[in-house]
């Protein structure tokens, strides 16, 4: 017995140096983040504008008054209009992708930097996400895969950013 629990003990020191290795050489085990903050472009003074492929979901949410996960759900597809043509009753469909958690801290990162308005340094809130594509659909068709594009909007402030490539980068759009 005594020589398993010496082998037991081994195996675990082993494990425990092993891991703090990897995390003292910034490697992290699948699936945990332990890649550099997404970089920011953009500033107060020189906002970056979205694609126009996002304007009209931009535009949606902000007619909604940027629902957030309090008062919608955290995660839901919203029909955004309807109508109905020779083919029968045709659904427009945006997902609101529900709290964005900014665990990399990127962009909190650049709130507090001198590139973001001063009223934004020190904010500790939460962020919303936000599809940017509206899809058209009729009832009984599947519903659609997301695509890479979001926006993410700081809820106490409105700082409002875009991505193009699912959280790789973020572009800083001003307030809304």
């Amino acid at each position: 017995m005594k020589t398993f629990l010496n082998k037991t003990r081994g195996v675990l020191a082993t494990g425990l140096a092993i891991s703090a290795l990897a995390l003292g050489m910034g490697v992290a085990a699948p699936g945990v983040a332990s890649a550099q903050p997404a970089p920011v472009g953009g500033s107060a003074q020189h906002t970056q504008a979205p694609p126009s492929n996002m304007d009209r979901a931009i535009d949606f949410w902000a007619g909604m008054g940027w629902p957030n996960w309090r008062n919608i759900g955290d995660r839901e597809w919203i029909e955004a209009a309807r109508h109905d043509d020779s083919n029968g009753v045709h659904y427009e469909i945006v997902f609101t992708g529900g709290r964005f958690y900014d665990r990399d801290q990127g962009i909190i990162n650049f709130m507090n930097s001198p590139a973001a308005p001063s009223s934004s340094h020190g904010y500790t809130g939460t962020f919303q996400e936000y599809n940017t594509t509206i899809y058209d659909r009729q009832r009984d068709d599947e519903v659609p895969r997301r695509d890479r594009n979001r926006i993410v909007r700081a809820i106490g402030t409105g700082d409002l950013f875009w991505t193009d490539d699912h959280y790789s980068t973020f572009h800083y759009a001003g307030r809304s």
